[in-house]
This record gives C-alpha cells, sequence and structure tokens, in this order.
C-alpha cells in the first residue's frame, strides 16, 4: 500500500505536463476533428453559374430562353463579341459559362431542327456547369414539343417556362444509408487522441515510475522485505489508476464537445481509448524499466509515439499510405486501435460489437501484456544483478 500511495502522490510533480498535452489534445484535437468531419446530409443542392449570354436573335423565343436563365441563374453581359476572349473569360473565370444565341434561332426551332441549336462556351470542370447545358437543352426541347402539338408560340413559351420553374423546384436526395461514407466528429477526435493519450501516459507515468528507481526510496522499500511481485503489482495498479483517471478525464472532455453527435457510438469509442490506456501504460512501465533518464524517456516517447502516429493513420489517413507502410503498420498497437475507430465510424451502432472489433480490442490487450511483461523481467533482471 505504501508503494501505491507514493505513487499517486508523485504523480503531482506531473501535472505541469499532463495539462500540456491535454490542452494540446482539446484544442488541436477539436480543430482536427471539425475540420475532417463530414455530415450525412441526403439533399443535393443544385448551384447557381455566372452565365454570360450574347442574344444575337432578339425574339420572343430567345427572349423566353434569357428570361429562364435570369430566374435560375447569374445572367451576366458577355461584354465582347469575340469567342476567343468569351473562352478566356470562362477559363479565367470572370464568368463561368457563356451562351450564344444565334440569328435565326427562333425560325429553326419552329421549323424542329434540333442539332447545334445555340453555341456555348464551357470548360466542363464542374457538375452545375454540366447540368446547366442539359437545362438548357431541355428547355429548348419542351419548347419544339408545345410548338409541334400545335401551341402558339406565346402559349408555349408560358408553358415551358412554368415546366423548367416547377423543375426548378424539385429536391433530390441522395440515397445513402451508409456511415461508411461519412466520418463523424467523434472518429476525428477520438483518432487524434491515439496520439495525445499516448503522449500523456507515456511521458507522465514514465516520470512517475522514476520514483521507484530513486536511490532512497528503492533501499527503504528492499528494506521492507517487500515482495518482488507484490511491490510490481502495487505499482502497476498505481499507473494503472493514474492511466485510468486521465483516459477518464480525455473522455468527459470528449462528450461534453460532442453533444450533437447522436449516433449512439461514443460507449464503444471510450472502450477503445481505454484499450489503449492499457497499450501506454504498458509503454511507460517498459520505458521506466529501460533508463531512469527523463530526458531519454522523453526522446523515446517522442520518437515512438510521433513515428506510429504517422504511419498508423492518426496524422495522415490510411488510404494515403502505401501498401508497404501499412503493412508495417500491422506491428504497432496504434494501428489497431485506429483500426478499431475506422471500424466503429463505418458501422451500424448495432453491429460494432463483433468479431473484428473484439478482435482489435484484443491485439491493443495483447500488445500491453506484451510491454508489461517486457518491463518485468528488465526489472527483475536489473534487480538480480543489482543494476
Amino acid at each position: 500500500m505504501s508503494v501505491f500511495n507514493a505513487i499517486l502522490k508523485s504523480t503531482k510533480a506531473s501535472m505541469v505536463t499532463i495539462i500540456i498535452y491535454f490542452s494540446v489534445f482539446v484544442i488541436f484535437g477539436s480543430l482536427s476533428a471539425r475540420t475532417s468531419a463530414t455530415t450525412k446530409d441526403t439533399m443535393f443542392v443544385d448551384s447557381t453559374v455566372t452565365v454570360a449570354v450574347t442574344d444575337n436573335d432578339d425574339s420572343a423565343i430567345s427572349r423566353g430562353l434569357v428570361s429562364y436563365l435570369e430566374r435560375t441563374q447569374n445572367v451576366v453581359g458577355a461584354q465582347t463579341d469575340s469567342y476567343m476572349e468569351m473562352n478566356d473569360n470562362v477559363r479565367f473565370d470572370v464568368y463561368d459559362y457563356a451562351l450564344i444565341i444565334p440569328e435565326g434561332f427562333a425560325d429553326r426551332v419552329k421549323n424542329g431542327e434540333r442539332e447545334d441549336l445555340l453555341e456555348y462556351i464551357a470548360p466542363g470542370a464542374t457538375a452545375p456547369q454540366y447540368l446547366l447545358s442539359g437545362k438548357i437543352d431541355t428547355y429548348v426541347q419542351d419548347l419544339m414539343v408545345y410548338l409541334e402539338c400545335g401551341y402558339s408560340e406565346e402559349e408555349a413559351l408560358e408553358l415551358t417556362g412554368e415546366n423548367m420553374d416547377q423543375l426548378a423546384e424539385t429536391k433530390a436526395f441522395v440515397m445513402d444509408a451508409s456511415d461508411e461514407n461519412y466520418r463523424s466528429f467523434y472518429s476525428g477526435i477520438f483518432t487524434f487522441n491515439g496520439y495525445t493519450l499516448l503522449m500523456i501516459l507515456c511521458v507522465c507515468l514514465s516520470t512517475v515510475l522514476i520514483f521507484t528507481k530513486d536511490r532512497d526510496v528503492k533501499n527503504r522499500i528492499n528494506v521492507s522485505g517487500m515482495h518482488f511481485k507484490t511491490k510490481n503489482f502495487a505499482t502497476i495498479m498505481a499507473v494503472m489508476s493514474v492511466g485510468f483517471a486521465i483516459t477518464t478525464a480525455v473522455n468527459i472532455v470528449v462528450i461534453l464537445m460532442g453533444l450533437s453527435d447522436h449516433s449512439g457510438k461514443i460507449l464503444f469509442y471510450c472502450l477503445n481509448a481505454y484499450m489503449l490506456m492499457l497499450v501506454g501504460v504498458g509503454m511507460a512501465f517498459l520505458f521506466s524499466a529501460i533508463t531512469t533518464s527523463e530526458q531519454l524517456i522523453n526522446m523515446l516517447s517522442n520518437m515512438l509515439v510521433l513515428s506510429m502516429s504517422f504511419i498508423c493513420g492518426v496524422f495522415i489517413n490510411m488510404d494515403f499510405l502505401s501498401a508497404g507502410i501499412v503493412k508495417a503498420a500491422h506491428f504497432f498497437p496504434l494501428y489497431w486501435y485506429t483500426m478499431a475507430v475506422r471500424l466503429i465510424n463505418d458501422t451500424p451502432v448495432e453491429e460494432i460489437f463483433g468479431k473484428a472489433f473484439g478482435e482489435y480490442l484484443l491485439i491493443e490487450a495483447l500488445f500491453a501484456c506484451a510491454m508489461f511483461a517486457a518491463g518485468l523481467i528488465i526489472s527483475k533482471k536489473k534487480e538480480q544483478y543489482a543494476l
């Protein structure tokens, strides 16, 4: 009990470091998560295009087409009759689209001609520009149908205008109920948490554990006759308690920042974070067994955690990493943590708790056990040989 209490008290010396990394997590983790988060918006919203119209026909039919465009788009003057200058204006975003209505347009429409009625200049680089060409063609085709059915020019223009206005009010919905095409706020911030939580645990808990390596403290413990297993069990329980407290504080902050997320997946994210806590505690235990130098521990922590963060999908999305790097990432615990975060984000809440999720958590736990075992072996050998 004395070892347990001593380690808990020595944690106060690391409070500044804990606050610094905690602040990094809250500020930068939140910004990163909100920037990368996408929503499940199901409605497609059409964009308004800036159209430069040149009406060389100046007929009732051409004016009807221009009137329709003015109701649905941002119509401006072309300011030139040169096709080359219009093309340059489109390319350099002076306007998005140039429409030229040639002389004789109305007569050709009345005669039922359907080929090359209009001339337009568009880079074709955006969906709104492509869709606008389709809308113009639809307007002309509808108008020709009414004229061929015997309606007068005035009636055909009025009916076509009404039809196109109703079409503009139509809402299109994206029928995609899959979670994998969206990234929630929780997914982003818990991914970033892979870096900050490991850094807090590695640096702070390693520093706390160094306290037990102090010559005076070590001699007092040895004089007390405490068994090696008892001493290390008390040490592990103490650092586990500190790690649990830190991880719980992180989870509470995340829950408060993401209250607008009603997906019901937060418990799975928190469970994954507690598994990562075991990894962090195991790393801290191993580092403190290797060395008692705070500078060396800081170097090891930064080197290992930063490297894992880059190759395991924390700082760079796994989709952008090469196949070789992804294969190498399998040998690091942070990879399985980020894979669990991705699984939670991509899977409906009722299907998360399955074989894959359990395997990810188990692998994290095995990494933690391996680090604990390595730390215990190193500590035992050092104690035997009085190193």
